[in-house]
């Protein structure tokens, strides 16, 4: 029953985004899988290309969206790429960097912080997906060694990724 749930909603993602004028072809390259694979009735998609449809969505379905959510979704959208930086996404927002930054600040928000956040999140779903190496995980959040990931992972979440996960393996052992 929860994969029938999960695939209707997967569905109704990709049928809701194609209304809003985006093609298959792009839907896939954003949520990094086959156009095959994201036709067939139960595709299972992981969490990380799950949240990656949701805030293509949040993007076209609120286009009133705070400033900040906007910043969120193309930081989410462009870490993997390595184009997450202040200066591409002004770009991308037709303004200059010190223009982000007072209008980011008028919501009581920084880049560095949304960066900060948009990293903490997305390694957390990188991380349940245990066929991704931590290397893997290190460079799709735009880190340049897997040991800057690990200090930033340890100050999130007081342990390493390597101990996260087998946290939460040694908890998948008990449960199962």
């Amino acid at each position: 029953m929860a994969t029938d749930a999960l695939a209707s909603l997967v569905a109704a993602m990709v049928t809701y985004l194609q209304s809003a004028g985006i093609s298959r072809g792009e839907l896939a390259r954003y949520a990094r899988v086959s156009v095959e694979q994201l036709s067939e009735p139960q595709v299972r998609l992981s969490p990380s290309q799950l949240q990656r449809l949701w805030q293509l969505i949040q993007t076209r379905l609120l286009p009133s969206l705070t400033l900040g959510r906007k910043v969120r979704a193309m930081i989410a959208e462009g870490l993997p790429e390595g184009c997450a930086r202040v200066e591409d996404v002004a770009a991308e927002l037709n303004m200059s960097r010190h223009t982000l930054y007072k209008r980011l600040k008028e919501e009581d928000l920084t880049f560095l912080g949304l960066v900060e956040e948009v990293r903490r999140e997305q390694a957390l779903c990188y991380l349940h997906d245990r066929d991704r190496s931590l290397l893997e995980v290190a460079e799709l959040l735009g880190f340049s060694e897997l040991s800057a990931f690990s200090r930033a992972f340890k100050r999130w979440m007081g342990r390493s990724p390597a101990e996260f996960r087998s946290a939460r393996r040694a908890g998948s052992a008990l449960a199962g």
